[in-house]
C-alpha cells in the first residue's frame, strides 16, 4: 500500500496498542480455512453494518480449551458452534473468547452475528463511510496487529493464517458491492436492496480481504498472461470512467513486466475499485482500493498503480511473516515501481527513480522516522515508515546489482512458486536466495538489512606501475561508516580503470574492513579509476560521470556539480560524486567542515582542457545552520591531505543558497567550510 505523508506524520505521533499478554499466542493455534461474510451495508446515515460471519477452522491444538478470535468495537448478537447457539462466550470489544472443550479439532464451524459501526484506525486504515460509499482499508497503521480485518468481521488477524473467502453483501439498489475474488451472482431483493455474492478461492491473509460499496461503472478487459487469459475489472466512480482509461492505460504493460520479472499472476482477476480515500491505496487481493484523486486522466500516478499491482506477488502471494519483516512487502513493491519505469520507459527512467529514492533515504528517511534503523526489526510505530518503503527498496536495488539480473530475476521467479501462499521471515528470504543462487548472503544481509545506517565506499589511493608487458595496478578502497559501527564484509562494487585515451577495463572488486587493497594487472597504465560508476550500490553517495569531447556545460545529475568546458582538444572523463557523510578527518583541515556532504571529482583530463567547476550549496538542505554568506569552499587533492581554502567565485542566490565557481578543472575533494 501507499499513503500520504501527512497521514504518515500523524501516524508517527500515535502510541501503538499492545496485545493482552494472556492472548498473545492464540493465533498460532488457529487455522481458518474459510470465511463466509454475510453483511447488510445499507444504513449509511448511521454508518452501521449488520449480519454474520461463518468461520470454518481447524485447531492445531487447544491447550486452554477456548477459541479466541480478533474482533474489535462491534456488537455481538449471538454465537454458534457447529450450528448450536452458545451463551457462555466472552467479548470485551477486542477479543471474542469462546469456550471449546470438544475433542474435534478439524472443520469447526463458528458463526458470529453482529452489528455496529466499524472502527477506523487512529492513523490510517479501517472501515470508512461517506454519504454514499462504504469501504475498508485493510491495515491499521497505529494498531497491533497491523492487519485490520477484525474491525468488520471476526477473524484470526495475522499475516500467517490464510483462508479462502465468500462474501454476500446486501446494499441499496443502485449501488454495487465489490469484494475480493470473482462475482458469482447478484440478486435483487424485495426491499429495494441487492445482494452481491463473491468468492475468493485463493488463500489470502485477513488484511487483503475487502469490500467496497458505491455506485460504479465497470471497465472490463482481458490480459493474455504467460499461462492464461486473465480478466481485468476496474470498478470506477461513473464520473471518473473516462479519466480511468488514461490513468490505467499502461496496466497491461505493468502486468507483463511483473509476470516477466516475478512469474505467473496467479489470482482470479486483476481488480481495482475506486474509493473516496484521500491518503493512499491498499492492495486488497483482486480488488485494489484505489483513491479517486489518482484517477485524474493523466499517467502521473501510474507508479501507484504499479506499486499496488506488484503486491499481487510481494505480500498477497508471499506475505511477510511479522510486521518486522514488512520490508519484504513494501520495500519490494517500491522497487517494483522502478522496475515498471525501467521496462516501460527505459534504463534512464529507472536510474532517475533509483537515485531520487536513494537521496531521499540518505537525506530524509532518518528525519521522517526519527532516527537511523535497519530495514528488518523496525519498531512497530514505523512499520509503514520510510525505512521500510524507501530504504527497503534501496536494499532490493543493491541485491539486484550484487547478484546480477540473471540470478536475481530467476530466483524471484522460483521464490514465488516455491513459497506461494506462505508467509516468510527475512531470514527465510535470505536463506532461500542463498540456496538458489549458491551465493552466501550472510554478510550482505548483515550490511544492508540487519544494520542501521550506511557504509560508504571510496577510492583512498591507487597506483599503476609497469610490470613487463602489463601494469600492476593497486587500488585501496576506503569503507567509512555513516551512523553505524559495523564494517560490511564481502562487499562488491565495480571498479572501472581508464588510460589517457579513455580505454577502459572493468573488474568487480570484493572487499571488507576499513581499508582493503585490490590488485589487478592491466594492459595499460591507468590514469584514473571509478568505483561503482553506475550506482548499483546504495551506500552513502551518489555519482555521475561524462565522457566529454566538446565545449559545453555538463550538469552531473543528483550531485549539484556542473563542469563548464570552454576549451577541449581530446576527449576527457569527469566523475562527480556527492558523499553524504563527513570526509575522513584524519589530517582533514584547520577549519570547521560540514559533516553532511562533500564532493569527490575524479577522471582523466589533459593540458588542452580548460573550464571551471561549479558547486551548488544549500545550507538549509545540507543541514548547515548558518546563512549562505558564512560558508566557503575547501579543497584537498586526496584523503591523506589537509583541506585548505580554495579560491572560488561565490554567488549568493538567497539567504540559504549559493554557488562556488572554481576556475579550473581540478580533481580532488571539495568540502563546505563554515565560519565560526
Amino acid at each position: 500500500m501507499k499513503f500520504k505523508k501527512l497521514i504518515f506524520l500523524l501516524f508517527l505521533s500515535t502510541i501503538t496498542n499492545t496485545l493482552n499478554a494472556q492472548n498473545k499466542d492464540f493465533r498460532e493455534y488457529t487455522d481458518v480455512l474459510n470465511y463466509s461474510i454475510n453483511l447488510n451495508i445499507t444504513d449509511f446515515e448511521n454508518k452501521i453494518i449488520k449480519g454474520n460471519t461463518v468461520l470454518l477452522l481447524n485447531l492445531k491444538e487447544n491447550p486452554e480449551q477456548i477459541i479466541t478470535l480478533d474482533f474489535e468495537a462491534l456488537n455481538v448478537d449471538s454465537v454458534s458452534i457447529n450450528n448450536k447457539i452458545i451463551s457462555n462466550y466472552k467479548y470485551d470489544k477486542r477479543y471474542l473468547t469462546i469456550p471449546y472443550t470438544s475433542k474435534q479439532l478439524n472443520n469447526i464451524e463458528i458463526t458470529v452475528w453482529y452489528n455496529g459501526t466499524p472502527k477506523k484506525d487512529r492513523a490510517w486504515g479501517g472501515f470508512y463511510f461517506t454519504k454514499n460509499a462504504a469501504y475498508n482499508m485493510g491495515v491499521g497503521m497505529a494498531s497491533d496487529p497491523k492487519g485490520y480485518g477484525r474491525v468488520w468481521y471476526p477473524c484470526n488477524d495475522n499475516f500467517i493464517d490464510k483462508a479462502t473467502y465468500k462474501y454476500n453483501i446486501t446494499v441499496p439498489k443502485g449501488l454495487m458491492a465489490v469484494c475480493s475474488g470473482i462475482l458469482k451472482d447478484s440478486v435483487e431483493n424485495n426491499d429495494n436492496t441487492k445482494t452481491f455474492s463473491w468468492e475468493n478461492n485463493k488463500e489470502i491473509p485477513t488484511y487483503v480481504s475487502s469490500v467496497a460499496v458505491a455506485e460504479y461503472s465497470v471497465i472490463k478487459d482481458t490480459y493474455k498472461g504467460i499461462k492464461r487469459e486473465i480478466p481485468i475489472e476496474l470498478y470506477i466512480n461513473p464520473e471518473l470512467k473516462k479519466k480511468a482509461h488514461t490513468s490505467f492505460r499502461n496496466l497491461k504493460k505493468a502486468l507483463k513486466i511483473f509476470e516477466t520479472g516475478y512469474g505467473e499472476y496467479v489470482w482470479e482477476r486483476v481488480g481495482y475499485v475506486s474509493v473516496p480515500f484521500r491518503a493512499g491505496a491498499m492492495e486488497h487481493s483482486c480488488n485494489i482500493a484505489y483513491p479517486e484523486y489518482a484517477i485524474d486522466g493523466t499517467r502521473d500516478r501510474e507508479t501507484l498503480m504499479a506499486h499496488e499491482l506488484s503486491h499481487s506477488w510481494f505480500g498477497n502471494l508471499v506475505t511477510c511473516k511479522t510486521a518486522q519483516d514488512m520490508w519484504l512487502n513494501e520495500g519490494w513493491a517500491t522497487f517494483s515501481e522502478a522496475l515498471f519505469k525501467e521496462k516501460f520507459y527505459g534504463h534512464t527512467e529507472y536510474m532517475d527513480y533509483v537515485l531520487n529514492n536513494h537521496i531521499k533515504v540518505l537525506t530524509q528517511t532518518h528525519i521522517q522516522d526519527g532516527g537511523y534503523y535497519p530495514v528488518y526489526g523496525i519498531p512497530s510505530a514505523l512499520t509503514y515508515g520510510s525505512t521500510v518503503y524507501d530504504k527497503g527498496a534501496d536494499v532490493a536495488f543493491t541485491l539486484r546489482g550484487y547478484l546480477g539480473d540473471s540470478l536475481f530475476f530467476s530466483t524471484l521467479n522460483s521464490y514465488f512458486v516455491d513459497k506461494a501462499f506462505q508467509a516468510v521471515t527475512t531470514e527465510e528470504f535470505k536463506n532461500y536466495f542463498a540456496e538458489k543462487t549458491r551465493i552466501k548472503l550472510d554478510d550482505f544481509f548483515k550490511t544492508w538489512v540487519y544494520t542501521a545506517g550506511f557504509p560508504h565506499f571510496s577510492i583512498y589511493k591507487f597506483s599503476s606501475i609497469r610490470n613487463g608487458n602489463t601494469y600492476r595496478t593497486s587500488v585501496i578502497i576506503n569503507q567509512q561508516l555513516k551512523e553505524r559501527n559495523y564494517y560490511g564484509k564481502n562487499n562488491i562494487a565495480d571498479l572501472v580503470f581508464y588510460d589517457k585515451n579513455l580505454t577502459q577495463h572493468k573488474i568487480t572488486a570484493n572487499f571488507s574492513n576499513k581499508l582493503d587493497t585490490i590488485q589487478v594487472n592491466l594492459p595499460f597504465e591507468a590514469k584514473s579509476v571509478l568505483i561503482d560508476p553506475e550506482n548499483k550500490v546504495a551506500d552513502a553517495k551518489v555519482s555521475a560521470y561524462f565522457k566529454i569531447d566538446k565545449k559545453a556545460s555538463y550538469y552531473f545529475p543528483y550531485t549539484n556539480v556542473t563542469a563548464n568546458i570552454t576549451e577541449i582538444k581530446d576527449s576527457i572523463l569527469i566523475q562527480a560524486t556527492s558523499n553524504y557523510i563527513n570526509p575522513d578527518k584524519e589530517k582533514s583541515s584547520d577549519y570547521k567542515i560540514s559533516d553532511y556532504l562533500y564532493w569527490i571529482i575524479r577522471g582523466v583530463t589533459n593540458d588542452e582542457t580548460k573550464g571551471n567547476l561549479e558547486f551548488f550549496v544549500s545550507t538549509y538542505e545540507n543541514k548547515i545552520f548558518v546563512n549562505a554568506e558564512k560558508v566557503f569552499l575547501l579543497y584537498r587533492p586526496n584523503s591523506f591531505s589537509k583541506f585548505v581554502k580554495i579560491k572560488a567565485e561565490k554567488t549568493l542566490k538567497n539567504e540559504y543558497d549559493c554557488t562556488f565557481k572554481v576556475n579550473q578543472i581540478k580533481f580532488g575533494q571539495y568540502a563546505i567550510g563554515i565560519e565560526e
